[in-house]
């Protein structure tokens, strides 16, 4: 059995046809066609599993394959390269099988929204048997914080507080991650996190804790991610950091980074369906903002 990438199964295995009895395709809504079809070669049979709703593939810093310029590529090929993923193709040439079951989520609030808004209701969801007060499974954290230079020091400032109650609380033991909605956002919180350690050596030593953190062999250390990375992560609580807020002439700018790109959608699903136990979203502006 070989766990490996299409880009290393290129690189490492000869070109033989028919080579595995069974070549299983994940995440395949993130990877175009033609870098699998090495792989469908050297597979009897093929299955192909991914998420519609989920991140799609990339084109930034490469050029995709679309046939040559004076070869007479067939309709096929010219049909198969239109669409963007090799879920898409499947889809479109195969029977699917759908799984329903959702299983990350403790709670049914975690996944209720991306359940009406993504899935038509269609996701099977355990029973919650937590709904008291005290354990809501989302707590909403508003600040006054100002976005600057594409990033909100508040919020970052924020997300340390929070931390801090996690290590201390009886939340105390759970896997973290944080998800802020831009690159910069994403390292002002690290460098927020980085001025409390230098000064406070409890939560230096918290925070050491959590880094490089594995159970059972698998990495659950804290992250602190954008939203562009965090397909395929799942920890007991994530933090969000809207970071969006009203700038210096008191507005809110309408532009949301990669949330306002073709796919935004998409992204969002991925971000708020990470968390197994709680959500924490730390912002800075109320709905009628928008």
């Amino acid at each position: 059995c070989w766990l490996l990438s299409p880009e290393n199964v290129s690189s490492i295995l000869p070109l033989r046809k028919e080579m595995f009895d069974l070549v299983l395709f994940d995440e395949a809504s993130q990877v175009f066609i033609e870098n699998t079809v090495p792989c469908i070669i050297r597979g009897k049979n093929v299955v192909v599993a991914g998420d519609a709703k989920q991140l799609r593939p990339t084109t930034t810093f490469m050029r995709r394959y679309m046939g040559g310029a004076d070869d007479e590529t067939d309709l096929t090929l010219q049909a198969a390269l239109e669409v963007e993923s090799l879920l898409d193709l499947a889809v479109a040439r195969f029977d699917s099988a759908n799984i329903t079951y959702h299983y990350r989520s403790r709670s049914q609030w975690l996944i209720d929204f991306s359940n009406r808004a993504f899935y038509d209701n269609r996701l099977r969801i355990s029973p919650d048997v937590t709904k008291s007060v005290r354990n809501r499974a989302i707590e909403r954290i508003k600040v006054n914080g100002m976005w600057s230079d594409r990033k909100n020091e508040t919020e970052a400032r924020e997300i340390v507080t929070v931390l801090k109650k996690i290590f201390k609380g009886r939340e105390r033991g759970s896997t973290i991650g944080i998800i802020a909605f831009g690159m910069e956002q994403q390292s002002c919180i690290e460098d927020a996190t980085d001025r409390e350690s230098k000064v406070n050596a409890e939560f230096r030593a918290d925070i050491l804790r959590e880094t490089n953190r594995k159970e059972d062999g698998q990495d659950v250390s804290l992250f602190i991610k954008n939203i562009e990375n965090v397909q395929g992560d799942e920890r007991d609580i994530i933090i969000f950091s809207i970071g969006y807020a009203r700038n210096d002439a008191d507005k809110v700018n309408a532009h949301f980074g990669s949330l306002s790109l073709d796919g935004g959608e998409n992204r969002l699903n991925v971000a708020v369906t990470r968390a197994k136990k709680k959500i924490y979203v730390v912002t800075s502006i109320e709905p009628e903002d928008l």
